[in-house]
């Protein structure tokens, strides 16, 4: 009898799981994996360098991905963070601080446009941090961020 309500039990938790993930199509949860996977590797190179990436050695976190997406940076007279246009939850629709265009949300689990071409992911990565950072993000950053977004419901 104890077999069988543990078996139960171990059931009902891969169902829980396999739910977790039914907001992402396969096939934006597949690239994130990919993209990440890319990431941890590329995090792990940078870590040989603590001096100048003392983050690239930490395992990527949802909580870490939050708090690189809504961190202030100063920048010219104001600053700014990736927040700044795409509002303090990823699952809502944004506005461009200059142009007030509207921006889809970020998540993937309310945006299926999102994260379905990697190149595309990649490029987005390197022009927003520009316009941020004035050069491209750290590949730790570039993971804890893509954690953070996969996570947002």
């Amino acid at each position: 009898m104890k077999a069988i309500t543990a078996l139960f039990a171990l059931a009902g938790l891969l169902v829980l799981s396999t739910q977790v993930r039914a907001d992402i199509s396969p096939k934006q949860n597949e690239i994130l994996e990919d993209l990440i996977a890319h990431y941890a590797g590329k995090a792990k190179e940078e870590a040989k360098n603590k001096a100048r990436n003392p983050d690239s050695g930490r395992p990527f976190t949802s909580e870490a991905g939050r708090e690189f997406y809504l961190k202030q940076r100063s920048q010219q007279l104001t600053d700014v963070s990736c927040s700044a246009c795409h509002t303090d939850n990823p699952v809502n629709q944004g506005k461009h601080v200059l142009t007030n265009k509207p921006i889809k949300p970020l998540a993937p689990s309310v945006n299926p446009e999102r994260f379905i071409d990697a190149k595309k992911v990649q490029n987005n990565f390197t022009e927003h941090c520009f316009d941020l950072y004035q050069a491209d993000c750290r590949a730790y950053e570039k993971g804890i961020f893509l954690t953070y977004l996969r996570s947002a419901k």
